[in-house]
């Protein structure tokens, strides 16, 4: 443990944040970076090398990482031995097995059991007459799944289940969660596809969710498609008319990031649920305090 000031130890957790603040500058950030890369080639199942790589955009899916950690903490702060993350547009599945490698790290970092699972409508991207859900940048047909590889490749407890959303969720979050859901990737393009989903998660049982979801909107902010189509259409639609529950930026993630100004950061929300029991009291606790340091 090293010692700073007046002969004072450094604590793990303060000599970590002071790690990375040295670290987080040009050209060092950079250099880190990619001594990340490297070191996950050698060290692919190190979860500490893994939370490393989640703060340096060293993944292949930097949004993966942080959000389940985040929602690591959120599960935490709700006493929940674990939850569930998951993946809406699965298409080829390589994001969704980074999603279970990511999980299994996550898991062994935290102490928390994570069930993945992906929701595709399984031929690609449906029919749709919405100007909402962009035709002049999407085609139906468009990410097809081929899920009898992808199934393959996944962890035993890893699931993927096919169909719309609108058909498939709603019934999945009263019947099929066995964790509360605390992550959440949309990667659906359509307006209507998010829709579908926000409407589902405003009327699931407080049971199959976390009162805090961490989610990543991966066509928010997307390049030929406005904000008043695609995802974030539905996002600010959805927020305009629910109040007990809706989506808020996570502007916060940013601070102290190595790559504060990267896109996806943007694309990152917690979904607040007011009206989970979790979120209508106090907790049982003493007061916080922020004494005068002493001189």
């Amino acid at each position: 443990m090293l010692r700073c000031g007046q002969g004072k130890k450094m604590s793990k957790p303060r000599l970590r944040r002071y790690m990375k603040l040295l670290l987080s500058e040009p050209p060092l950030r950079l250099a880190t970076t990619t001594a990340l890369k490297i070191a996950q080639r050698f060290l692919p199942r190190s979860p500490k090398i893994f939370e490393w790589a989640a703060d340096f955009d060293a993944l292949s899916y930097t949004a993966y990482g942080v959000g389940l950690l985040v929602a690591a903490q959120y599960a935490e702060r709700e006493g929940s031995p674990g939850f569930t993350a998951v993946e809406f547009g699965v298409a080829g599945g390589n994001g969704l097995l980074a999603l279970s490698k990511y999980a299994e790290l996550a898991s062994r970092l935290t102490g928390l059991k994570i069930q993945v699972v992906g929701f595709d409508a399984g031929g690609g991207l449906p029919e749709s007459e919405d100007p909402r859900d962009a035709p002049w940048h999407w085609n139906a047909g468009d990410f097809p799944c081929n899920l009898t590889t992808l199934r393959q490749r996944l962890p035993i407890d890893a699931d993927v289940i096919i169909g719309r959303i609108e058909d498939t969720l709603p019934s999945w979050l009263r019947n099929g969660t066995r964790l509360p859901i605390g992550f959440v990737s949309v990667d659906v393009d359509y307006y209507s596809s998010t829709k579908a989903i926000c409407t589902a998660l405003r009327d699931a049982p407080t049971t199959s969710i976390l009162p805090l979801i961490e989610c990543y909107f991966d066509d928010y902010l997307h390049a030929f498609v406005p904000r008043r189509v695609g995802e974030a259409a539905a996002l600010s639609e959805f927020n305009s008319i629910s109040s007990q529950r809706f989506f808020d930026r996570d502007d916060w993630l940013s601070e102290g990031r190595p790559y504060a100004e990267r896109l996806w950061l943007r694309r990152m929300h917690t979904f607040y649920s007011l009206d989970h029991p979790s979120m209508q009291s106090r907790k049982a606790r003493g007061p916080e305090r922020l004494d005068l340091v002493a001189s």
